[in-house]
């Protein structure tokens, strides 16, 4: 009598968890949806944002897991299989979100969807080593498994991590090309190659540069985009860069700020002629304060600094060395 009455308390408990879970993942993929972008001047912050999807929809794939009663299948392939259904439940929620974000004129990103795969995907394998019924070994491969796929999404947030503690360190250096984790602080145009190379300087010291070779097009080049911004109190900012063809060519150099208003006349922009061999350009920071016509440069909040050819005829190499501000 008693089992008779305890059945159907356990089962309506089953049904409101169930409901619970459902609710829940509706309000985590509502959130992901509505969610505000993460500040585009900060990588840690957008790193931090990429790896929430692997979060969210690991979370997503647990409840799914819960509604689905994956635990209470008496078989290990019915385990399985309702495992990999919760999964692909979770991967599709999180498809839906980025459709919808990019129908809704949001931040919809289809590596977001690669994201919550991956984290659908990491959790299903855990899900399915500690259930019961299955060899130490396989339990074993499968959580090694779960914590690659993990440790790969994981991987960009610790470089972010990394680079801008180092960033901080070097200030005021902005780049030293001493280690090629520091080309992530840059965004390359496209079919500009580059690799780490060692030069020697005005003074005789062997340093590190990058030897960037620019394909013929419009403005060939590069952006720093991710370094200190606050620039006050800095007298200048010095460039080195060796020319190593035989014949002149032309770089220009641009400075934007946060308040920069997307007009020529709003921002620093100069050309500089290289000629073979070593140059150092040397931008007093007075000069970028006063580039733009209506307005003082902020430089508390420097946004990008930007290193380019224009209608470039030929392909080029070209090799920068360390880039710094001078006190």
């Amino acid at each position: 009598m008693q089992g008779e009455m305890a059945s159907p308390r356990t089962s309506g408990a089953r049904r409101i968890w169930r409901w619970a879970a459902v609710v829940a993942s509706v309000v985590i993929a509502a959130v992901v949806f509505s969610a505000p972008g993460p500040n585009p001047n900060l990588r840690s912050a957008i790193a931090v944002h990429d790896f929430a999807h692997v979060v969210a929809f690991g979370v997503v794939t647990v409840l799914f897991a819960l509604v689905l009663d994956v635990r209470s299948r008496a078989t290990f392939r019915g385990r399985v299989g309702a495992t990999c259904l919760a999964a692909g439940a979770a991967l599709a929620l999180g498809a839906i979100v980025e459709v919808a974000q990019a129908a809704t004129g949001l931040h919809g990103d289809p590596w977001d969807a690669v994201r919550d795969g991956g984290g659908a995907f990491s959790v299903a394998l855990i899900l399915v080593a500690i259930g019961p019924g299955i060899s130490r070994r396989l339990r074993v491969t499968l959580a090694g498994a779960a914590i690659v796929v993990l440790a790969a999404f994981m991987y960009p947030l610790f470089v972010a991590l990394h680079d801008e503690a180092r960033a901080r360190t070097q200030f005021p250096v902005l780049a030293s090309f001493e280690t090629r984790n520091e080309l992530s602080r840059f965004n390359f145009s496209e079919g500009v190659r580059s690799r780490i190379v060692s030069i020697t300087d005005d003074k005789g010291r062997t340093i590190s540069a990058v030897q960037l070779h620019f394909p013929t097009g419009k403005y060939p080049g590069f952006e720093l985009r991710y370094f200190p911004r606050d620039w006050q109190g800095m007298r200048a900012l010095e460039l080195m860069f060796m020319n190593p063809e035989s014949t002149p060519t032309e770089i220009a150099v641009r400075i934007d700020d946060v308040a920069y208003r997307f007009y020529w006349y709003d921002r620093y922009n100069r050309s500089f002629p290289l000629s073979p061999g070593l140059n150092r350009i040397e931008i007093p920071l007075a000069d970028v304060t006063t580039a733009p016509r209506d307005r003082r440069f902020d430089l508390a909040r420097v946004h990008s600094l930007l290193v380019f050819a224009v209608d470039l005829k030929q392909p080029r190499s070209i090799i920068i060395g360390p880039i710094t501000l001078l006190h």
